[in-house]
């Protein structure tokens, strides 16, 4: 009980960075393109608990995917709604995509060169733990299903014809949603997606630090 409680403590700064950059993200995304909504609102901020909501953080923190307070945008003060909406969507998994390949590369070359003692032995794992909650919530949210950012993305793409389809979609998007958790079909998606992307940033890291050995 002791060691769990341990490893959500850990894991709790990556939580709590990993909802606020991909907030964030999308704020500073429609600020961007013309929307100050989420500005005004108090939500283009990397204060946590601005966009902190206690279901999808705990599902965050116990399973590796999860969801934050959706920002507020208004599609009307965007100059191509429909393209900006799915500008503004993909900013936050590419934000927390971004955040991960950072926090993993640290994490490599702090153990590399740095040798850790007392509670400071921590800091790799807290990072390497950071690096996959960011990287699960960005693979998490571009699954093409509403109401997570990934069915903005598709959206685009949609022939103006069938919107009628997607509209009946998007009604359901949620219950749809909770099925393919329950399923287990969202971590067979993910499972593979993020073990590639951190492999990836661990083998960058590796070749960095031999790079910097050497020097």
């Amino acid at each position: 009980m002791s060691n769990s409680l341990g490893m959500l403590i850990l894991r709790l700064p990556g939580l709590l960075l990993a909802i606020s950059v991909h907030e964030y993200a999308h704020a500073r995304m429609a600020y961007r393109l013309g929307d100050d909504t989420a500005a005004l609102s108090g939500r283009m901020t990397l204060e946590p608990w601005a966009h902190f909501d206690i279901v999808g953080a705990l599902m965050l923190l116990l399973v590796g995917f999860g969801w934050a307070r959706p920002v507020p945008v208004s599609p009307f003060r965007l100059e191509n709604p429909r393209k900006d909406m799915a500008k503004i969507a993909f900013a936050g998994p590419l934000a927390n995509l971004i955040t991960a390949f950072v926090l993993e590369v640290a994490s490599i070359m702090l153990f590399t060169f740095y040798r850790f003692s007392g509670g400071w032995v921590y800091v790799p794992m807290v990072l390497q733990m950071a690096a996959r909650i960011n990287a699960g919530l960005a693979i998490f949210n571009l699954i093409p299903v509403p109401p997570l950012d990934g069915s903005r993305i598709l959206e685009q793409y949609i022939p103006y014809r069938y919107q009628h389809v997607w509209d009946e979609v998007q009604r359901y998007g949620f219950i749809i949603l909770i099925a393919l958790l329950m399923l287990g079909v969202v971590s067979r998606i993910m499972g593979p997606f993020v073990t590639g992307f951190m492999s990836f940033a661990q083998r960058v890291g590796l070749r960095l630090s031999l790079l910097f050995r050497r020097l």
